[in-house]
């Protein structure tokens, strides 16, 4: 083998990834824990510093387990606790949503979203629940790997620039820096996870796709073309009005009685005389 072939990239070896964000979320829980000491006083603040910890604390024994015998065992089943964590996260960014309507939600609400869509996609192939829910029949499976991966890249990174904005506490700046980070080594680890599950073909050859979905679209689409029906709609009425117009001509009534009522008067007024 050259000397090229035996450099591993740091990105592409799925043992490094784990241990980087090991480290990653270990730094984020000193950080925010810091950061609740600080500002003890607002106890909104302590909650959801309580929160944010509680979810990295479940994440950091679900990488932890990955480094042992255990762990390897019951893979699927730590996955599936995993999915069903990020499951509960999603539901709290629509819950929040709903309560604080602002683009900092907003795009939240997205990033956990991809992530789901992306981690059930992805841990749930080669496994039993796969097969019994029919997910091989979902149309997100014809979202590409890349995809996933780089749209979870763009909506971290833009959820972090909203975020550094609207943080005035400079321990709140490195908390989310801390998170963006942890999300972007999260999201190589699953896109890791699926690259291999492509490259040994496990659940890879599924059926779903948009098609349906576009066909339905294109035949809504067709059978109400706005534009068509307005068209339409504006020459029948001009032509409608036009033979109501050609048939009762009013003007030429008005004319045609007021002839008739003045010979009348007329013819009247002789025969008096």
């Amino acid at each position: 083998m050259s000397q090229d072939e035996n450099i591993i990239k740091w990105y592409e070896s799925g043992d490094i990834i784990t241990s980087f964000i090991i480290i990653t979320i270990l730094a984020a829980i000193f950080c925010s824990q810091s950061f609740a000491v600080v500002g003890d006083s607002d106890f909104s603040i302590f909650t959801s510093v309580i929160n944010h910890n509680a979810l990295y604390l479940v994440v950091l024994v679900y990488f932890v387990f990955l480094k042992t015998k255990f762990g390897k065992k019951y893979f699927n089943y730590l996955n599936a606790a995993l999915i069903f964590l990020y499951f509960i996260s999603t539901v709290t960014s629509v819950l929040t949503l709903a309560q604080s309507f602002s683009l900092n939600t907003i795009i939240g609400f997205f990033k956990d979203l991809v992530l789901l869509v992306y981690l059930v996609h992805t841990m749930f192939r080669d496994t039993r629940v796969w097969k019994d829910l029919k997910l091989g029949k979902s149309p997100f499976n014809e979202i590409k790997n890349d995809s996933y991966y780089y749209a979870l890249i763009v909506l971290v990174v833009v959820h972090l620039i909203v975020n550094l904005i609207s943080t005035v506490v400079v321990s709140g700046l490195f908390v989310s820096i801390l998170d963006a980070l942890y999300l972007l080594l999260f999201g190589r680890y699953i896109y890791l996870y699926r690259e291999y599950l492509d490259y040994h073909e496990l659940d890879a050859h599924n059926d779903g796709n948009f098609d349906s979905v576009r066909k339905d679209i294109d035949e809504v689409l067709d059978k109400t073309d706005v534009d068509d029906k307005i068209k339409d709609a504006a020459d029948t009425v001009k032509k409608k009005t036009k033979e109501v117009l050609d048939k009762t001509d009013i003007d030429e009534k008005i004319v045609d009685t007021a002839k008739k009522v003045k010979k009348r008067v007329t013819k009247k007024k002789g025969e008096d005389e």
